[in-house]
This record gives structure tokens, C-alpha cells and sequence, in this order.
């Protein structure tokens, strides 16, 4: 398994998260910037050769929130789940 890099610094991402997108081509926090968390997700969903919990596109909606705006969440959106449809 590689390292988890600094992923995990990231709320929401723990370990099997971090592992997710490492697999999925995004190895540190800066890899996220930019992103479009919904290719984040479909990458994830191909690295792993199915349909991954939705669950995770909202960690990853946080993820690259997070990524853009240089750690800052907004106050209403501190955990994964505040990031649903």
C-alpha cells in the first residue's frame, strides 16, 4: 500500500479514502486543485472496477473544495455528508 501523503489532512479523508484516490490518480492534496469532483469520482469508480458509494463523491466535493480554497470549508459544510445533493 503507498503512503496516504497529506490526503488525510483533508476532513472526511481517512485512510481507504485517501488510498481511493491515490488509485485514481490524485496522490496529495495538490492533485485536487482545480478538479471537477464528479471526474474525481468517475476515475474512482473505474480505479476500482465498480460503481463506488456515492458517499465518496461527496468526500470528494469536500476534497477539492478544500484543495481550491487553500484548506478553508465553509462553516455550514465542515463534513462530508453536509456535501450531498
Amino acid at each position: 500500500m503507498k503512503p496516504t501523503s497529506n490526503l488525510t489532512n483533508i476532513p472526511g479523508i481517512g485512510k481507504n479514502m485517501a488510498q481511493h484516490l491515490i488509485c485514481a490518480g490524485y496522490p496529495d492534496i495538490a492533485s485536487l486543485k482545480g478538479q471537477n469532483p464528479e471526474e474525481v469520482y468517475a476515475k474512482d469508480c473505474l480505479a476500482q472496477g465498480v460503481q463506488v458509494d456515492r458517499c465518496a463523491l461527496y468526500c470528494y466535493r469536500l476534497a477539492v473544495y478544500y484543495a481550491d480554497n487553500d484548506g478553508r470549508l465553509p462553516p455550514n459544510k465542515q463534513n462530508w455528508w453536509d456535501w450531498k445533493d
